[in-house]
């Protein structure tokens, strides 16, 4: 499983490094390029933009700093939802408004990805169904990885926490 990750800050570094110390292939973005460098240096790949990222990636983690953030780097120009393909599952550790986090949500669901609030700062939203079909469902990739990895297979922003914690 190829894993992208954005949002390289106070928490997104330590978490994207503890992913490549777990033996995890990723790749990675962020505005703060001696963040990236340091991240590659530890084994992970640069992408130019968020939709190289997606493009590159099974699941997208993006950890930054606010709504307008996510917004940006998840729809905008070159954003991930230009990369994504179908059954990509973004995973928003972000603490950011839920009211964005549905409209994000339901703006990948157009495209058949998948995202998943898992946020630190608040409570998550609860698995909503997509046009893509049930959220759990679309979270069996996610739930065989953490059963490889003897994680916790109840989806939430604990169990997602715990695999990429400080």
């Amino acid at each position: 499983m190829k894993i992208g990750f954005i949002g390289l800050g106070i928490m997104g570094k330590p978490m994207a490094k503890n992913l490549l110390k777990a033996g995890y292939s990723l790749v990675v973005n962020d505005i703060n390029k001696e963040a990236v460098a340091e991240v590659v240096a530890s084994g992970a790949t640069e992408a130019a933009s968020a939709k190289e990222v997606a493009q590159q990636s099974d699941v997208v983690i993006t950890m930054l700093p606010n709504s307008p953030h996510v917004q940006t780097v998840v729809l905008g120009e070159g954003g991930v939802i230009e990369g994504a393909k179908e059954g990509l599952i973004v995973v928003d550790m972000s603490s950011i408004s839920p009211i964005v986090s549905r409209e994000v949500a339901a703006e990948l669901a157009k495209k058949g990805v998948v995202m998943l609030d898992a946020p630190f700062h608040r409570l998550p939203l609860a698995p909503r169904r997509s046009p893509a079909g049930s959220q759990r469902q679309s979270m069996e990739p996610l739930q065989s990885w953490s059963a490889d990895r003897r994680r916790p297979s109840r989806w939430s922003s604990q169990s997602c926490r715990s695999w990429v914690a400080v």
